[in-house]
């Protein structure tokens, strides 16, 4: 790597505050989120590539494990009880996010928010260096290797495997392929797409604030099964399966069903795929770049509009800052933190000199050593 473009990278915490040993909040998070959007912008790109074809992997992995569970549902039992499927797929989808995450990888959902959180800042963080041109080639480079890293595990590891070749599998995976295509006009796939990507992407937020491994996987499965339970759009998982039972619409968990679909023999065509995944793809964008990302960086960094509350204080940064109280011992100034530390050593020093003192007269008082001194008869 070149010594311009290291310098170009931001450090990870841009405050003189310590950090948090359990999570990060407020402005520390957002310099989490923009120091990784500068390393993403950085990184050559067939190392994009390589990232983006991964994560594609995992959610191909994700969606072969979801599709196991809901769609080993008897068929009549899935149109009696409409929920087990979905819960099915709710709790084991998740798992691709953690891997990501976790491991390695890009996934272009992620990527909307915190590439627009690094734009959002590059005027206040001028060495950021997070031009825009180059966040929207990221974008297009991670989408494009999500999207063939779900193919190659629907086509290879989901139908050459014969994995769902049997029913209720493979009816299962011609009535989700339906279900995100011609079930729907495309505004509706448009619409279920913008909270699928919020929702991931609230994931991948709290997934940074968490400090430790169980943290960061309870943080990263929660949002993930909220968006998967009401059948909201991802587009790049849409890409494997398509189903009648309606999951969440991300574009890459899109490309993964409606793929599978299409090879376990639904009745619709790779256009139709592209239907979905043009309106997934838009809602996804939104979600992730102005619901997270915007809002986020609003909430840290508000100006008003109102001419009468021009010149106005800030106020606390957001709600979820209050976290930080917990730790305002971490937060005191150096003199004030030496002076409580002499005032907490006085007060224990006083208190085992008070101990001493009674427990020594206790002794003096007892029986046993006043008839030793003889005053006991």
């Amino acid at each position: 790597m070149s010594l311009e473009r290291q310098e170009r990278r931001p450090s990870l915490v841009t405050t003189d505050k310590p950090t948090p040993t359990d999570m990060l909040s407020g402005l520390l998070l957002e310099d989490a989120m923009i120091h990784n959007a500068s390393h993403k912008m950085h990184n050559p790109v067939d190392k994009m590539a390589f990232l983006g074809f991964l994560a594609g992997i995992w959610v191909g992995f994700g969606g072969i494990a979801a599709t196991s569970v809901a769609g080993g549902i008897p068929a009549a039992i899935r149109a009696e009880w409409p929920v087990l499927p979905k819960l099915g797929t709710a709790f084991f989808f998740p798992f691709a996010l953690h891997f990501i995450i976790l491991f390695g990888g890009e996934l272009f959902t992620g990527n909307t928010m915190i590439l627009s959180i690094g734009i959002w800042n590059r005027a206040e963080l001028k060495h950021a260096q997070i031009p825009f041109r180059r966040a929207l080639l990221n974008l297009l480079i991670v989408y494009t290797f999500n999207f063939l890293g779900c193919l190659v595990m629907s086509y290879i590891f989901s139908y050459q495997t014969e994995l769902f070749h049997a029913e209720p599998w493979r009816s299962f995976t011609q009535e989700i392929a339906i279900s995100k295509t011609k079930a729907h006009p495309w505004w509706v796939i448009f619409l279920k797409a913008i909270p699928a990507n919020a929702l991931v992407c609230m994931a991948v937020m709290l997934g940074f604030a968490s400090r430790d491994s169980a943290g960061k996987i309870l943080a990263l499965w929660f949002p993930v099964v909220m968006f998967v339970l009401p059948g909201f759009e991802h587009a790049i998982a849409n890409s494997e399966l398509v189903p009648s039972i309606t999951f969440g619409t991300n574009s890459h968990l899109a490309v993964y069903f409606v793929s599978n679909g299409l090879f376990h023999g639904a009745d619709i065509t790779v256009g139709w795929m592209f239907y979905n995944q043009s309106a997934a793809v838009l809602g996804n964008a939104i979600g992730g770049a102005i619901v997270i990302g915007t809002v986020e960086h609003a909430m840290n960094h508000w100006v008003s509009p109102l001419p009468w509350e021009s010149g106005h204080p800030v106020g606390t940064l957001a709600a979820h800052d209050v976290e930080s109280s917990r730790k305002a011992n971490e937060f005191r100034p150096v003199e004030e933190k030496e002076r409580m530390k002499e005032l907490t050593r006085t007060r224990s020093m006083n208190r085992t000199m008070t101990r001493q003192r009674t427990k020594s007269a206790n002794l003096t008082n007892s029986p046993i050593a006043l008839r030793a001194n003889g005053s006991v008869a």
